[in-house]
């Protein structure tokens, strides 16, 4: 069967890459949302395009494809992505651990290096009490997420890709055992394949088929500060918060963890934070809180992507992932390749959906 058309459900980060790809393979593509642009997950993320937080081989080379698949993306928009590219700084248990010998990507033919205090001090200056040792990530990529969601939607849209904002996406249609298209809250939407890049709102979708994907969704709190004048040289990902700074000088605050209940009083998370953040680094100054938003991640079950053909719905495809924002060029180069020539990348083969399918 020839694809000429397309419908790409979602219009988070991951949607976007694919609408693009897939327009600019040639075909017409439609992004469907209930909302608008990056209104969920994608405009509530921290953004951080990273190999450093693959805990195994395969998603190591899958994660680094992902940052080498924005390098691609850059160019080809003419840097309107504006990536910064200036890397970070990582001290998370979950992560690294001086005691436990570092990170196994010294094994993996990484970049990555162990740094002590001293280097850290020169690395990111505004840091007074830094760690006794912490992964230098030089490679990491960091975006302004709402910014670059947009940008790759806009750039889909220039070679013809068509956006229809405020429909939601109630069923698959299904006919002759094959999916031609959706049903939405404003009529049907026929095409060749189906592509479901919803987020949390994949599992539903596949539910109606007695299909079930497994979910470990998690809320995330991040803060957007008013622009400060001082710079940081690095982002942190560190055992409390996560911190980068954008172009405008506005600061991105991330919350590391919070056990249950821990967002029933965002106020208080959102003071904590702030208080973290300007003791661990006071020559910030005093940081006003601009903008604060909570969004749930869509996390698979067993923390790993679902990408790629869903087997008993030809015509459909899925793309949930956590991170999106890593992995989104990538998939699109993957997956689209996939769905126009029957080519399914070896980088694919971990992350199927038949894993949770009896």
């Amino acid at each position: 069967m020839t694809v000429k058309t397309a419908v790409v459900v979602g219009a988070g980060i991951v949607g976007a890459c694919l609408a693009y790809r897939l327009a600019r393979a040639g075909l017409h593509v439609t992004i469907l949302d209930a909302g608008q642009a990056h209104n969920k997950a994608s405009g509530a993320s921290w953004a951080w395009l990273n190999a450093a937080s693959a805990r195994d081989k395969p998603y190591y080379d899958l994660r680094k494809a992902g940052v080498a698949a924005y390098h691609d993306l850059e160019q080809e928009l003419s840097g309107r992505l504006k990536i910064d590219w200036s890397g970070a700084l990582v001290w998370d248990p979950d992560l690294y651990t001086p005691k436990a010998g570092g990170h196994p990507q010294k094994d993996w033919g990484g970049t990555m290096k162990i740094v002590n205090a001293d280097e850290i001090r020169i690395l990111e200056p505004l840091l007074t009490s830094p760690p006794q040792g912490a992964l230098y990530s030089a490679e990491d990529g960091l975006v302004d997420g709402a910014h670059a969601t947009q940008t790759v939607i806009e750039s889909a849209q220039a070679i013809g890709a068509r956006c229809a904002f405020g429909r939601r996406v109630q069923s698959l249609l299904h006919q002759d055992d094959r999916i031609i298209g959706v049903q939405t809250n404003y009529g049907t939407l026929q095409a060749d394949v189906t592509i479901l890049a919803a987020g949390t709102g994949n599992p539903d979708l596949l539910a109606a088929f007695d299909i079930a994907l497994p979910t470990a969704h998690k809320a995330g709190l991040l803060i957007t500060t008013a622009p400060i004048s001082k710079r940081l040289t690095r982002a942190l990902w560190t055992d409390t918060v996560h911190v980068k700074q954008l172009s405008d000088g506005r600061l991105v605050i991330g919350e590391y963890d919070h056990g249950p209940g821990g967002l029933d009083d965002p106020e208080a998370t959102i003071a904590r934070m702030i208080e973290i953040t300007q003791k661990m680094m006071p020559a910030l100054g005093v940081l006003s809180v601009e903008r604060t938003t909570i969004a749930t991640r869509p996390i698979p079950g067993d923390g790993y992507p679902v990408i790629g053909a869903i087997p008993s719905l030809p015509g459909a495809y899925i793309a949930m992932m956590h991170s999106g924002f890593t992995l989104a060029a990538v998939t699109a180069q993957l997956l689209s390749q996939e769905i126009l020539g029957g080519n399914e990348s070896p980088l694919l083969a971990p992350y199927r959906l038949s894993r949770f399918v009896q």
